[in-house]
């Protein structure tokens, strides 16, 4: 039997297998068969080297050195190969008592040079010959057991080119291409007709003598293997697989399976990629994910009105905004990540991500200004009167109930606010030796409630704690000034989803799905270190709650322009990859070793069609919706019940 494999410039490998043909029939004379319609008309013999074969030549090789350990896609830099080529495999099925005669006689002969070698008391070549020893015998072994069989393979590979510089060129790059990997290409001098009709899908090798024995392991792992089928038990639905036309299921939070559910979906816009995380959003609504949406383009409004969510709206004039001041209990975690079964409040942790937000806000903050504002940070809760005793966050009244007994009435007590901080910072400013936190000081007086900036400096309402039961909340940031307050919003925002949503339940499977998340890691953007810190946190904790993070963004290049950008990407094992710009697939493909047929591929998929990769596994799709499923995303038009 005879495998071709045709490789061209964007094109994965099409595998053909030719049957031998019979002898034609009286009327089958002269009909046309597929010899004829693939055959050229007609070959030149130029050179010892190489053929011309209509307007292009071509040079045949015969593969003739093997890496040591022959393992699934030691051969995907031909198959993969940036170029015109053609790969042929020969294989025959071997007589397995031949087979092991011939293994025996190499056992005899290595064990008769191991003992010339030990009579000579030379050491050198004695570890080889014992590790080849012990190999054969393996092989032998197996053969016996049934456990594979033997065949002779033989590979011969055709490369084309329009002229015969270009030729000597790609010669050249897919000897260098090869060479790392221990693959060696052998010229067909003098031979080149025999080697070009043997790298043709005929069926038939004129190479009769050039086979090398492989095992059925070693031969199972020289097909191009590519792993179509995604379908986890439980999973939820993604798409619809292109190459087979079955449904692509993911389960992300199935630990057997996936190491974590963090996720990123990358594409241009108008490519589909918010169609898609509202679908993703929706059909995990469905098997109890329940979801948080930082949303900067007020794209997701429909999708949670249709599912009964809740949408904040974090803008001047809106009456939802929650106070970063917040405290929130949470339960006790040991160096191992175990829970210890007693609540506390984490107020150093809180501190830290405050002092981050006063970054973001500020722009930047030496190491003497940091320690001063978390010193003010810390007192003022101090002054408050909260501890790490999560029952410092409830009042002390006791209050008579309905059926006339005593108990207490476990109402929160009044968080901070911003206006509170910044007269504490004040405060600390003024200590001799504390000039420089004053122009922090004044720096922050604009986000005051009396500043221009004063949406922040407010008390959470209390419809918004009615969060609990939402299976999707959405933070419309959208209204916010997009190079000032829309950094501040969405990691206030994501502060919110952290502390109060995943920290919380670690039975309740939770996904944090962050939108044109590159806003967070640009540096262009003030305080970006701040929100780009506090977004890889996310990503490397939200296993341990039961929870995953979802990042979208348009802009690749400016979300991996920071070292947390890329530690966000590096923590992802699930990644959707839409149509890409052309300015993006560079690094891109660097990033994700990307082949150069999944390169070009994303360079021109239709709008919805996506290239799904995950762990060793990958695939292409589209984010297949019924007609209810569209509606509900871009045509939802019930009453804005939005708090």
């Amino acid at each position: 039997m005879t495998f071709n494999f045709k490789k061209k410039v964007g094109e994965s490998p099409i595998v053909t297998t030719e049957p031998v043909a019979t002898a034609p029939g009286m009327l089958e004379t002269g009909v046309p068969t597929i010899k004829d319609l693939i055959a050229p008309a007609s070959f030149r013999r130029e050179a010892f080297d190489h053929l011309g074969v209509g307007s292009k030549y071509t040079r045949s090789f015969l593969l003739a050195g093997f890496p040591k350990d022959i393992a699934v896609r030691w051969a995907d830099s031909l198959y993969n190969y940036d170029g015109d080529l053609d790969m042929a495999i020969h294989i025959n099925p071997m007589d397995e008592r031949a087979a092991m005669d011939e293994l025996t006689d190499k056992i005899t002969q290595f064990e008769a040079q191991l003992d010339l070698e030990s009579e000579k008391g030379s050491n050198r070549n004695v570890t080889r010959l014992r590790n080849q020893v012990l190999e054969l015998y393996r092989e032998r072994e197996k053969i016996e057991q049934n456990y594979i069989s033997m065949f002779g393979v033989q590979m011969i590979v055709n490369l084309y080119a329009n002229s015969l510089d270009q030729l000597d060129k790609e010669t050249q790059m897919l000897e260098n291409s090869l060479r790392g990997q221990k693959i060696k290409l052998m010229p067909l001098h003098l031979r080149q007709d025999q080697g070009y009709k043997s790298g043709l899908p005929f069926g038939k090798t004129w190479l009769p003598k050039n086979f090398r024995n492989f095992s059925s392991e070693g031969l199972t792992a020289c097909f191009p293997f590519y792993n179509a089928e995604i379908s986890h038990p439980s999973g939820t639905f993604l798409g619809v697989n292109l190459q087979t036309q079955t449904p692509i299921y993911v389960d992300f939070y199935d630990r057997r399976i996936l190491s974590n559910g963090n996720t990123t979906v990358i594409g241009q816009a108008g490519s589909g990629k918010t169609f898609l995380v509202s679908l993703l959003t929706m059909r995990s609504a469905l098997q109890g994910v329940r979801s948080v949406i930082i949303d900067p383009e007020g794209e997701y409004g429909n999708i949670t009105k249709a599912m009964g969510g809740t949408i904040i709206k974090v803008a001047p004039g809106s009456r939802t905004i929650p106070n970063p001041f917040d405290l929130e209990d949470e339960d006790e975690t040991d160096i191992d990540g175990k829970p210890t079964g007693r609540r506390i409040v984490n107020i150093k942790e809180k501190v830290a991500d405050l002092l981050n937000l006063i970054g973001v806000m500020t722009g930047d903050l030496t190491q003497e200004q940091r320690s001063l504002v978390s010193f003010a940070l810390t007192s003022i809760y101090e002054d408050f009167g909260f501890t790490e005793d999560y029952a410092s966050l409830y009042t002390d009244d006791v209050v008579l109930n309905e059926k006339g007994e005593f108990i207490h009435h476990g109402q929160k007590r009044r968080m901070p606010t911003f206006s509170d901080f910044h007269a504490k910072l004040c405060e600390v400013a003024k200590v001799p030796g504390n000039e420089t936190l004053m122009s922090i000081a004044n720096a922050l007086r604009m986000f005051t409630k009396d500043g221009v900036y004063g949406m922040f400096d407010c008390e959470t309402d209390e419809s918004v704690a009615n969060y609990k039961d939402s299976p999707v909340i959405c933070f419309d940031v959208k209204g916010l000034e997009e190079n000032v307050l829309r950094p501040i919003g969405m990691y206030i925002a994501l502060s919110w989803a952290w502390d109060k949503f995943a920290k919380k339940n670690p039975k309740i499977k939770k996904r944090i799905v962050c939108d044109e998340a590159w806003m967070l890691t640009n540096p262009n953007m003030s305080g970006y270190q701040y929100t780009a810190d506090f977004l890889q946190t996310c990503a490397r904790r939200s296993r341990k709650r039961n929870c995953s993070l979802l990042c979208a963004s348009q802009n690749f290049k400016e979300f991996v322009s920071c070292p947390q950008g890329e530690a966000v990407l590096t923590n992802a094992v699930v990644n959707i990859f839409l149509k890409q710009a052309p300015t993006d697939i560079d690094a891109l493909q660097e990033k994700f070793k990307l082949s150069n047929g999944e390169r070009s591929y994303l360079l021109s998929p239709r709008k919805g069609h996506f290239l799904l990769k995950m762990a060793s596994e990958g695939t292409v799709g589209f984010a297949y919706s019924t007609d209810y499923e569209k509606y509900l995303i871009e045509r939802h038009t019930i009453a804005d019940k939005s708090i």
